[in-house]
C-alpha cells in the first residue's frame, strides 16, 4: 500500500509552504504553483520528522543511562556512542 520512499530534500521554504497549505488561514496561502508535488513533499516531510522523533527518543534513553553512570570515562564513551560522529562545519548552521 505505500509507495516505496523517495528522498526528497525539504528546504526550510518548501516546509514553510507545505505548513502554510496545511494551516487554517485560506488568507495566507502560497503561491499556486506550489501546489505542484505538495503530497509527496508532505509524505518526505512527516517521514523525516518520524526519524528525528526515533532519533532523539534513542538519544534521550542514551542520556538516561549516562545520567545514572558514574565513571566519567563511561559517561564519555556513551555520549559519543548516543551523539555519533561529529557533523562537518559545511553541515552546521550558524544562526545570528
Amino acid at each position: 500500500m505505500d509507495s516505496p520512499a523517495i528522498d526528497v530534500e525539504i528546504t526550510p521554504r518548501r516546509l514553510i509552504e507545505l505548513i502554510r497549505w496545511h494551516g487554517t488561514d485560506e488568507s495566507n496561502l502560497p503561491p499556486d504553483h506550489t501546489l505542484e508535488n505538495l503530497s509527496r513533499d508532505t509524505v518526505a516531510a512527516l517521514r523525516k520528522l518520524q526519524c528525528y522523533r526515533d532519533s532523539l527518543e534513542e538519544l534521550r534513553d542514551a542520556l538516561g543511562e549516562m545520567f545514572w553512570a558514574a565513571d566519567l570515562r563511561e559517561v564519555r564513551a556513551r555520549l559519543l556512542d548516543a551523539l555519533g560522529p561529529p557533523r562537518s562545519s559545511e553541515d552546521i548552521e550558524l544562526s545570528n
